[in-house]
């Protein structure tokens, strides 16, 4: 497998977060169902606090680090995820509130993968307790994002994502 320094796979990290934060925040601004547009804003809000949880670890000592680091799967993350348009406009604004959640769906799957990856990989005293939370956190928001699907699907509006968590 090839290996990056640690720095160079929490720069990808920040990426994944700043791509969540755009297609968040746009997947927002497109929807008109009022419960969704707070999903989306908060969603939005957590991958923030997320880039910068990662960014403290770049301006640490770690990123000196060799690892062997998930080369490829990063590289089809930005080939796949990154590359996305944000979904709406259509008169089927259902089929758009779906599309949107199954990117956002794709997008934690992914963050999930990477950042247990590098929680692995990490021999620092600081970082794997940093990715462990990330993944918890991601773990939650994929919760949110998949039962959003459900009520969607069932309802054609979206639910109170905070009754969802609680």
């Amino acid at each position: 497998m090839p290996t990056m320094k640690l720095g160079g796979a929490l720069k990808k990290a920040i990426e994944l977060e700043e791509w969540g934060f755009a297609f968040y925040t746009e997947s927002a601004k497109k929807t008109k169902d009022r419960e969704g547009k707070s999903m989306f804003e908060f969603l939005a809000g957590e991958e923030t606090k997320h880039a910068e949880r990662i960014q403290k670890l770049i301006e640490g000592d770690t990123v000196d680090e060799e690892i062997e680091v998930w080369v490829p799967e990063i590289k089809e993350i930005e080939a796949t995820i990154f590359k996305r348009k944000v979904p709406g406009g259509r008169a089927d604004e259902k089929a758009d509130s779906l599309e949107a959640l199954n990117i956002g769906i794709e997008a934690e799957k992914n963050s999930i993968e990477l950042y247990g990856k590098l929680a692995e990989q990490c021999d620092n005293k600081k970082c794997p307790k940093v990715f462990h939370k990330l993944v918890s956190e991601e773990q939650k928001h994929l919760a949110i994002l998949e039962k959003e699907v459900e009520f969607v699907t069932e309802t054609g509006s979206f639910t109170d994502f905070k009754v969802i968590t609680t």
